[in-house]
């Protein structure tokens, strides 16, 4: 029988990452000892005919490409509580596990009631340690045998309670659709009584690149975009972690309207001078 611990995994058109993070999941006892769903928001690569043939013990619910991240994670939640979850766990498919990573964060869970907890994140390519959580405005990480407490903290590979659901809802589908939805999720739960922590003995390892920057959402591949499409491409796309209303309610949320807007107004100015000088260089080239 499996622990009613559900872990949700939400992917698009990364069939080779996400086959990985489910093969690292059997390797480690994971996919026998918990429920894997795989939300995949309507990849057009195979993936979820590769999941079916090669794993299929992992429950497959799929979108049709709408969702993005949050409502992927949404969808996954739901069906969790739906089949009686204790717990759910976030896992983001370029993120590996070790053996012991989701074994701890479901122990520490059931020690320390209505926590949420997550893993430490190491970058593949360095090891270096990812400060993958905030107080306030100062950002976190926990060592090994360390245990930090956050405001919130980034989606990664997350363990909740299921009668989080029950308290305060779902994830924000609407003002954060992509980037935000899961940091402003936990800021919402330690708002109405939860804690969160960072557990430096739970460790995963995140692939590839963290994008954060401007110019990491400006594909060089496309210098013949005009500025107009440039700036749509990066401030009204929702895949991107410039898309302005989510920016907006970020802000806002995060520090209230008084504060949050001009805070926000700042942000964007700098934001243009930034997007202006890249394009500026960018036609130069």
């Amino acid at each position: 029988m499996k622990e009613p611990v559900f872990v949700i995994i939400p992917v698009h058109n990364r069939k080779l990452i996400t086959l990985r993070c489910i093969e690292s999941l059997k390797d480690n006892g994971d996919l026998g000892r918990y429920h894997i769903i795989i939300v995949d928001d309507g990849s057009t690569d195979g993936t979820d005919v590769a999941i079916s043939e090669l794993y299929p013990d992992v429950i497959l619910l799929k979108g049709d490409g709408s969702l993005w991240w949050t409502g992927a994670i949404s969808k996954g939640m739901n069906y969790a509580q739906q089949k009686g979850a204790e717990f759910f766990i976030w896992l983001n498919d370029d993120c590996i596990t070790n053996s012991q990573t989701l074994r701890l964060l479901v122990e520490y869970s059931r020690k320390k009631p209505n926590t949420i907890v997550g893993a430490a994140c190491y970058l593949s390519e360095t090891n270096m340690l990812y400060p993958s959580g905030a107080k306030g405005r100062r950002r976190m990480m926990a060592k090994p045998s360390e245990v930090v407490h956050v405001d919130e903290m980034s989606g990664h590979c997350v363990c909740f309670p299921t009668q989080l659901i029950q308290q305060i809802g779902l994830p924000d589908i609407h003002r954060f659709p992509h980037y935000h939805g899961d940091s402003m999720y936990i800021l919402r739960a330690t708002r109405n009584g939860f804690s969160a922590c960072i557990l430096g003995d739970a460790q995963i390892y995140h692939s590839g690149e963290l994008k954060s920057r401007i110019q990491d959402f400006l594909d060089r591949s496309e210098q013949n975009l005009s500025l107009h499409s440039a700036f749509k491409k990066l401030f009204l796309c929702k895949k991107s972690f410039y898309f302005l209303p989510t920016q907006f309610f970020y802000y806002t949320n995060k520090y209230g309207l008084i504060i949050g807007t001009p805070v926000f107004v700042v942000k964007l100015f700098l934001w243009l001078l930034q997007f202006l000088r890249i394009q500026f260089l960018t036609t130069k080239q």
